[in-house]
């Protein structure tokens, strides 16, 4: 069970999207923010994206922390057609990165260690998957970006031991931010929008706030979400802090409210 609470929109612009979720019986507070990215084109979906920064506030990020190795803990398996999961695609028109329906830990590495936002990991609508993203670095922050912002993904931190640690968080698909272009893989026939938001590693439930292995999910419930993101081992500005004094206490009831329940 996941709980979860709307988006709120502050005066001077900046939305920030908070959410309750639980993992068996460990909670945690998350709190999504919006990040501004620069690119290096925007104007053909097809074609390369590439990331070239990302703005939180006042400060400006240009240097970001890529997967190094995956391990796929369970993926779909792909049969033709629409079955299967998580697979691997790029732009029709982008260079580098993989293609591959049956993607094996390899495709998803290749596609999950650029800064080009058009090599992603595409998931089958109903597809059911779970991924270990190991980085070279732990990172403090992840910038995540979805290809339809229609979808949900959930993010969990995992041990040395690979064992599920803090707190699973999922990211619901009211969440997502609009960046503002969009994106046309092989997979699909027309270009979609995308959409963006950026999550601090403490507010996953781990000690010291920083995180060298992920792991992805997503289940049939999640509308097949197509997924990009990179790291940061920088230290972003607290996006919470910006919320208004009547927001928090909102929130602060909302969660004594969920506990009585």
């Amino acid at each position: 069970m996941s709980l979860s609470i709307s988006k709120f929109a502050v005066a001077t612009g900046l939305a920030t999207g908070t959410l309750l979720s639980c993992f068996g019986t460990s909670q945690a507070h998350a709190t999504g923010f919006k990040f501004v990215g620069t690119y290096s084109q925007t104007s053909s979906s097809t074609a390369d994206i590439l990331l070239e920064s990302i703005t939180v506030g006042d400060q400006i990020i240009d240097e970001f922390s890529y997967v190094t190795s995956a391990e796929i803990i369970y993926n779909d398996v792909y049969s033709g057609g629409n079955t299967g999961a998580a697979s691997a695609d790029t732009g029709d028109d982008a260079t580098g990165g993989a293609r591959a329906e049956d993607a094996t830990a390899a495709d998803v590495v290749a596609n999950l260690s650029t800064n080009n936002i058009n090599h992603i990991i595409d998931t089958e609508d109903k597809g059911r998957f779970e991924i270990d993203l190991n980085f070279s670095e732990a990172i403090k922050t992840l910038f995540v970006w979805e290809r339809g912002m229609n979808s949900d993904l959930g993010i969990q931190a995992v041990n040395a031991d690979g064992e599920l640690i803090g707190s699973r968080l999922d990211i619901t698909r009211n969440m997502w931010f609009d960046t503002g272009f969009k994106i046309d893989t092989s997979e699909i026939n027309n270009a979609q929008k995308v959409g963006s938001l950026g999550i601090k590693m403490a507010d996953l439930g781990v000690e010291g706030g920083e995180v060298s292995t992920l792991r992805f999910f997503s289940q049939s419930g999640f509308n097949g979400p197509d997924w990009k993101f990179v790291g940061t081992t920088a230290k972003v500005p607290e996006p919470a802090l910006m919320l208004g004094l009547g927001l928090v206490g909102g929130a602060l009831a909302w969660q004594k409210r969920a506990k009585a329940a």
